[in-house]
């Protein structure tokens, strides 16, 4: 089992990051910034049951004081955490429900199982596409840090447009 509650995976500078994660890492450095909502932990299974691989996720979110739990079974750890995060926000965001993971990739650079890991997620809404990366020497949460990126990137552009005059 791989648990975490806290901490957010390295960012890479500006030169290297895409746009997405740019934006992301910029808005939450202003301290006037509510972002749309607030990851407070998530967890996933693995194990083996009968003979058979098992997957599941747990994720908690904060949106606007509410506390939300969504869990989900995946094909992976990465999978398991998209869909979970997934049936969460989407119940709040409903325009989420558009917006997909197109290209999951992770990276580990280095020696040993120790190395750091970089995940980069692309994504779309079927009218364009974004990208964000993160690094961690857990692969999880570098994954997972890109995932709630990418997520709150769309969330904050949508909700800003709806507002714009």
């Amino acid at each position: 089992m791989v648990e975490q509650r806290s901490g957010a995976p390295g960012f890479f500078d500006e030169a290297t990051a895409p746009q997405a994660s740019q934006d992301v890492e910029r808005w939450r450095n202003d301290p006037y910034y509510l972002p749309p909502f607030r990851v407070v932990r998530w967890r996933v299974v693995d194990e083996v049951w009968e003979g058979r691989s098992a997957i599941d996720a747990v994720v908690e979110v904060d949106i606007a004081g509410t506390q939300d739990f969504g869990a989900a079974p995946g094909v992976g750890g990465v999978h398991a955490l998209d869909l979970a995060l997934r049936r969460v926000l989407v119940k709040h965001f409903p325009f989420l429900e558009r917006v997909q993971v197109i290209e999951s990739y992770t990276h580990r650079g280095g020696e040993g199982t120790a190395a750091e890991v970089v995940s980069i997620q692309k994504f779309t809404d079927g009218r364009r596409q974004w990208s964000t990366m993160r690094k961690s020497r857990d692969l999880l949460a570098s994954a997972w840090s890109a995932l709630v990126d990418g997520y709150e990137w769309i969330i904050v552009n949508t909700l800003a447009k709806k507002t714009s005059p």
